[in-house]
């Protein structure tokens, strides 16, 4: 019942957002910005309920799951497939090319490395999860020599192979091109919608990005190359937690996937366990910028 009152509270938001606020209130700019501040605030919950169903936490039958997850995945712009390829290669490949962007190698340019770190962290993980699909509309060979050009590192390579094949298949291209369409279809009505303060549906889009790219990397940043599953356990006042559905306990997520968010904080009483300091700390911390890592 938690799940289900989480849902339909990101679910109205997600309405307001793609046009109901302006066909019932008619909003002044203030109540428009204040909105804006609201989707900024809900959107680690929405990704939350998002992020449950990739592991198939959410609902006992996987297609509840998936269908869920997807329409979720919509309403933020990000095709569910594609998220939750990138966050289970993530869990099964912690660190690897792909999945470090705070590493500055020896061989890097420091001000190079940090206009790109700063970008990905401010809204370009979001970018690339929102244009990387775009791919999907072209033939598997188009795909090949993306990867090939992109990943040519040794760390790389499973993801890079598991990639191919999970796209090559026909029904999950299809159903990425489906979220596609629906994604545009529905930008473009809220655009009509709102008329001349399309901003505001704008605003919302940007905000939920640099949300979700400042959060991405928090729980791992400068942490081993060979972290494997370890990750922080940080601390957030038990208020807070609902908005992030507990992934202050970042490292016992890692432990343990399958987990639902409501088990995480009793699983790290009972494993004795030290917070790594504030969560609010790990995702500031992360403006120190590139760092080198071992």
């Amino acid at each position: 019942m938690i799940d289900f009152g989480l849902l339909l509270g990101v679910t109205f938001v997600a309405a307001l957002q793609f046009g109901l606020l302006a066909v019932l209130f008619h909003p002044g700019t203030g109540v428009a910005l204040g909105f804006v501040a609201i989707t900024t605030l809900t959107t680690p919950l929405h990704y939350g309920l998002m992020h449950e169903t990739m592991h198939g936490n959410l609902f006992a039958k996987p297609e509840w799951n998936r269908t869920v997850g997807r329409l979720l995945g919509v309403v933020l712009g990000l095709p569910w497939e594609t998220m939750r390829f990138g966050h289970l290669a993530h869990h099964s490949n912690n660190r690897h090319k792909f999945d470090r962007p705070e590493y500055l190698a020896p061989s890097d340019n420091y001000f190079g490395a940090a206009a790109i770190y700063y970008t990905k962290l401010t809204i370009g993980n979001a970018l690339i999860y929102a244009l990387l699909p775009l791919l999907i509309f072209f033939p598997i060979s188009t795909l090949q020599r993306f990867a090939d050009g992109v990943g040519k590192s040794d760390d790389a390579t499973p993801v890079r192979t598991a990639a191919l094949r999970s796209f090559a298949n026909p029904a999950r291209r299809t159903a990425v091109r489906m979220d596609i369409a629906g994604i545009v279809l529905l930008s473009v009505l809220a655009v009509y919608v709102w008329g001349a303060q399309w901003w505001v549906f704008a605003a919302c889009v940007f905000a939920r990005w640099s949300v979700l790219s400042l959060l991405d990397n928090a729980p791992h940043y400068a942490m081993p190359l060979t972290s494997g599953l370890e990750a922080r356990n940080t601390y957030l006042p038990r208020p807070l937690r609902w908005l992030v559905l507990n992934q202050n306990f970042h490292g016992m997520h890692h432990h343990a996937p399958n987990m639902h968010w409501t088990e995480l904080p009793g699983a790290f009483r009972d494993s004795a366990q030290a917070s790594n300091g504030s969560w609010i700390a790990a995702v500031l911390r992360q403006f120190r910028g590139p760092v080198a890592l071992s």
